[in-house]
């Protein structure tokens, strides 16, 4: 068959046919994904449509096309888009409907505009699940080719094998499958390759057969290297001169909240009145579940609906707060991005560009001790690091209040504690005001000035604490006497409450 030219003619001819059809199905479905998948309204009333349509086996249209297009490319390339089309629409639907509210969150807490998170959160996040979809849609496209030409057209692959049927040279059948096996299984690899290449954060975890996957870099810590100057400026003092030193004057916070529920209707806070001084770090404290988070979600501006007011420095903040930044729980840094890459995202979404947000990036990496890791993926630095990272993105805009939910809560207790060190010490020298989130009560008495005891039920404050002794404060305090009194204390008004419900 190959001495006689027939085979590379069908091959060609299929491929073609596959590559116009394969084609037209990506444009249309990804597109379609996307639309879908960002406009809920459009999704609910599309959803019973494409889900009626979606069952129905691609051969099934054949006798329609013939009909409709007659024999020949038209009708192949309409059954092999219809077999590749729903599965790139519904991997594309389910990765935009699935990007992790956290991503979402931070995009938000920066300021991020509405295309710049899509560019840089919900389009990278739903690349895994789209190739997904492109994989097995080509795999579909290419059964869909052989059985089109069966039945459609007068060439191809599926035309050779109908042809040899008929003429019963079934050794030519089998060559004709041989070949179709070999195909598919090269544009298999060769969709796998170029995930690979479009994806290199993913490049760790996947299985690639004949590629060495990138390896996992050492797992190094160094030690916080603070200088002097190294958190005395602003983002563009550092870019244009890291001699021209200021500090930070941290802002005022009052909070007033009669009352938030989410909109199931349970009530998560009520009665909150906080009066948060400049430069403290203020720690709210309390059990899972109280509510403490929900109530750091509503100064990052993340929850909107509530009764109250919430007054920094004597104003209401704006829907976007540009003094105000926040490290989430388990760091949620983008895994798409590099360590100096997440840092650069706020900034860039700050307004901060170019060669300053480079030389920013470059100095609180510096700062946290990770100047060697900005090239990192999150998947290839610990736990440690990727708080490092997730601190330093907060810190790089130069905030004058700092949200920390959290941020040490997965760690194991030798680097939890190393952290609560490092992260005291650069509150201190950055001068900003900081509201720590912790369940700990040991890590609230250490980094913080004073204590907000949290009840379980309902949100409500049950009773401030001062921290005797002032920031920052050596390790030896956590053996010190007035530590563990008012340790003491706050464990016996802890216990003395109702367990909490989940919230």
């Amino acid at each position: 068959m190959a001495q006689q030219g027939v085979l590379w003619t069908a091959c060609i001819t299929s491929l073609q046919r596959v590559l116009v059809g394969f084609a037209f199905a990506t444009v249309v479905g990804v597109f379609a994904g996307l639309t879908i998948g960002l406009v809920p309204p459009l999704r609910r009333s599309l959803s019973p449509f494409f889900e009626l349509l979606r069952p129905i086996p691609p051969i099934a249209w054949i006798p329609i096309a013939v009909s409709l297009l007659g024999i020949g490319n038209a009708s192949a390339y309409f059954i092999i888009f219809i077999g590749a089309f729903f599965p790139i629409l519904t991997n594309m639907v389910l990765g935009v409907t699935t990007v992790e509210r956290a991503y979402l969150d931070v995009a938000k807490v920066f300021g991020a505009s509405t295309w710049r998170s899509f560019v840089h959160v919900i389009l990278p996040s739903s690349l895994p699940s789209a190739f997904a979809g492109l994989r097995v849609g080509l795999g579909f496209a290419w059964m869909c080719v052989v059985a089109a030409e069966m039945f459609a057209a007068r060439s191809g692959l599926g035309y050779e094998i109908q042809l040899n049927r008929q003429l019963f040279r079934l050794d030519r059948v089998a060559a004709d499958m041989v070949v179709i096996g070999a195909i598919g299984f090269a544009m298999s690899r060769l969709m796998t390759y170029l995930e690979w290449l479009s994806l290199p954060w993913r490049r760790d975890f996947m299985t690639r057969e004949g590629l060495n996957a990138v390896p996992t870099a050492n797992q190094k810590q160094t030690p916080l290297k603070l200088n002097d100057n190294d958190l005395s400026v602003s983002p563009h003092d550092l870019a244009t001169s890291a001699q021209e030193t200021r500090r930070v004057e941290g802002v005022s916070v009052d909070v007033r909240i009669a009352h938030f529920a989410y909109p199931e209707g349970l009530t998560v806070l009520k009665n909150i009145a906080l009066d948060i001084r400049p430069g403290e770090v203020f720690c709210i404290l309390g059990k899972s579940g109280c509510g403490k988070s929900t109530l750091l979600r509503v100064l990052a501006g993340l929850e909107t609906r509530y009764d109250g007011t919430i007054l920094i420095d004597g104003a209401a903040p704006q829907i976007t707060r540009p003094d105000v930044t926040m490290a989430f729980q388990h760091a949620s840094l983008f895994p798409w991005k590099t360590a100096g890459g997440n840092i650069r995202f706020a900034l860039h979404s700050r307004g901060l560009d170019g060669v300053q947000a480079h030389q920013t990036c470059d100095s609180v990496l510096r700062l946290v001790g990770l100047e060697h890791r900005a090239a990192s993926y999150p998947h290839q630095l610990s736990g440690g690091q990727q708080q490092r990272v997730a601190m330093a993105r907060a810190i790089a805009c130069h905030p004058r209040l700092v949200l920390l939910d959290e941020p040490l809560n997965a760690l194991d207790n030798y680097t939890r504690e190393t952290l609560q060190t490092e992260i005291s010490l650069l509150l201190n020298r950055s001068g900003m005001t900081a509201v720590l989130v912790t369940h700990d009560i040991s890590e609230a008495i250490f980094m913080s000035d004073r204590i907000a005891l949290m009840a379980p039920e309902g949100g409500s404050i049950v009773r401030v604490f001062d921290v005797p002794s002032a920031r920052p404060r050596p390790d030896t305090f956590r053996a010190d006497e007035s530590f563990n009194r008012l340790r003491a204390t706050i464990w016996a008004e802890m216990r003395s409450t109702k367990p909490a419900l989940d919230r």
